[in-house]
């Protein structure tokens, strides 16, 4: 349900940066870009966890 309340919302984000033109454009790119770069920082934090882990248990 979490998921399906996480995509309504993005799609009216979505929704209401469209008429902005430019300016939503940029908006969403921003968004977008943020999302991605912190998806990248968790798996290395997560990776970075892990191998401490598997290191430790040798």
């Amino acid at each position: 349900m979490f998921l399906l309340f996480l995509i309504v919302t993005a799609s009216l984000i979505g929704c209401l940066l469209v008429p902005l033109h430019v300016f939503g454009l940029a908006i969403g790119f921003g968004i977008i870009t943020g999302c991605l770069v912190r998806g990248l920082y968790l798996m290395h934090e997560i990776n970075s966890k892990l191998d401490k882990q598997n290191s430790e248990g040798q």
